[in-house]
């Protein structure tokens, strides 16, 4: 699963095979259910600036905004008044996946692992092979948004859409499997994420 740059855009998908569960954990409290929770709480902000950036390819698509305008609108939107302009039609969207993936890859997975249980470490390996095909669509929409900066094409238009349309369908997916299944290991094991 490591090389991913020269799999087709349709390919790159988290929804192949069967994903592994967690077995219930002991002496899990409603406590640790509602610590654990806080991973979708971040989830929900995390898919609200999809959900934005999505409302703004339609807005290029039916012609209320050109290409040139997009990625003005996102870096004053409500949402990133506070940022630096990042020059990509994902920016800070692209930014946060990052950083959020990152906290779990070297401080959260780590601590999980420690455990030593073993449905919880398959869950954790499946979740790192999934942040690798977030990061390759997150990689293919910066790169796709500066194509239809530089050229404002139909092509490259239906290619950014694509690449969006994929990342949303991945991104979806991994976070409901990935707070299925580790909401009480997260409540239990790492409480203060």
């Amino acid at each position: 699963m490591a090389q991913m740059n020269d799999k087709a855009l349709e390919e790159l998908t988290v929804d192949y095979g069967e994903r592994p569960s967690m077995e219930p954990l002991e002496g899990v409290t409603d406590e640790h259910r509602r610590a654990g929770s806080h991973l979708a709480a971040i989830h929900r902000m995390h898919l609200r600036d999809v959900y934005y950036i999505g409302k703004l390819l339609e807005q290029v698509k039916d012609g209320s905004i050109n290409p040139s305008n997009l990625l003005q609108r996102v870096a004053s939107a409500s949402l990133t008044e506070n940022m630096r302009t990042f020059g990509t039609l994902c920016g800070r969207e692209c930014q946060v996946l990052n950083f959020h993936h990152n906290a779990e890859e070297n401080s959260i997975f780590p601590q999980l692992e420690q455990q030593q249980i073993e449905s919880l470490n398959l869950v954790v390996a499946r979740l790192k092979e999934e942040h690798i095909v977030v990061h390759e669509l997150l990689d293919r929409l910066q790169e796709a948004s500066h194509r239809l900066v530089s050229e404002q094409s139909e092509t490259n238009f239906s290619y950014a859409e694509a690449v969006f349309k994929q990342l949303t369908a991945v991104v979806k997916s991994h976070f409901g499997y990935e707070e299925t299944e580790l909401r009480d290991a997260l409540g239990k094991f790492v409480p203060f994420m």
